[in-house]
């Protein structure tokens, strides 16, 4: 095809005339075209001209043959470009069907021959690479990659913060042992560290809500069951009598010592948390400072709930 007949409006001879009006030198060219190519990057869609040609080949009905530009995709084709089939440009066998579909829409003949075409479509694949980079990148950003961009963002910041946090708290744990008086101090600053104290506050904090809630006669139940025992009330005041018509505890066979009642929600809640409290104690994951520590916070007890102190000390 005579270089005369093709029009492209960034090629020096091919373009406006000088002196032409720009505008309308690419209407009136569009207006002659029996066929557009469009050059699909991703600053075609940027380019106010390049979508006015588009739309003008759409309302005018040419025939348009949609080629892609690396970055372009198929699935980043816009507006009435959208559900059109498009070539690669960086595609030989896309070339090809470019090259037969020009001959047949526009019947020209090759003037050249295959073999100097597929000489010609050689040399251009193998140069693409470095006109490309030399394209200007699109500078507006696409909204996938805006939007991971964003939420990568907010996961270095939420990491960039858990980091800090950490950082403080271990320089607030180095402050604390080196004001240590001594390797007990120090194993003490270590296990409250560990997690296990609070895990243990948290728990005893739980036991002692629940079981606040219930009449002295019904905790008092509660501990006799932990012991594997009945309850038998000192006297049977008014205070025993309200526990029993409350149905927080209930007589046993004996009729003279009594049970938690399971089946009043308050007390089966009180029985859980502690049930909660007792597996957590007798678990075999619990370090030895744990109990250490705790010795050494209360006078060298250790923490049982089948024994009677503990419960006065944390539960009641």
């Amino acid at each position: 095809m005579p270089a005369k007949q093709i029009f492209c409006s960034s090629e020096k001879g091919q373009g406006i005339k000088p002196g032409a009006e720009f505008k309308d030198s690419i209407k009136n060219n569009l207006n002659d075209a029996d066929t557009v190519v469009a050059l699909i990057s991703d600053n075609y869609y940027n380019s106010a001209f390049c979508m006015c040609e588009l739309g003008g080949a759409w309302l005018t009905s040419k025939d348009f043959i949609p080629v892609l530009v690396p970055p372009a995709t198929y699935s980043g084709m816009k507006a009435v470009l959208n559900g059109l089939q498009a070539l690669k440009i960086e595609n030989e066998k896309d070339l090809d069907e470019l090259r037969d579909e020009l001959i047949k829409r526009l019947s020209i003949e090759s003037p050249h021959g295959t073999p100097r075409w597929c000489e010609r479509r050689d040399d251009f694949l193998g140069s693409l690479d470095e006109t490309l980079k030399q394209v200007s990148q699109s500078p507006v950003v696409p909204r996938e990659q805006l939007d991971k961009v964003e939420t990568e963002l907010k996961e270095y910041v939420a990491a960039l913060k858990a980091a800090k946090s950490e950082i403080a708290s271990r320089e607030a744990l180095i402050a604390k042992l080196k004001a240590a008086k001594d390797k007990a101090e120090v194993d003490a600053i270590v296990f409250a560290d560990l997690g296990e104290a609070d895990a243990f506050r948290s728990l005893v904090s739980s036991a002692n809500t629940a079981i606040e809630r219930l009449s002295p006669t019904a905790r008092a139940a509660l501990f006799s069951e932990e012991i594997g025992e009945d309850y038998s009330p000192e006297s049977w005041d008014a205070e025993v009598k309200s526990a029993l018509d409350y149905k927080e505890v209930k007589l046993t066979n004996q009729e003279d010592r009594l049970r938690p009642n399971h089946d009043k929600p308050l007390v089966k809640a009180a029985a859980g948390v502690i049930y909660d409290l007792r597996k957590w104690l007798d678990s075999s994951e619990r370090s030895s400072q744990f109990f250490e520590w705790y010795a050494s916070k209360y006078k060298g007890e250790q923490p049982d709930l089948r024994d009677r102190s503990f419960w006065d000390r944390h539960l009641w």
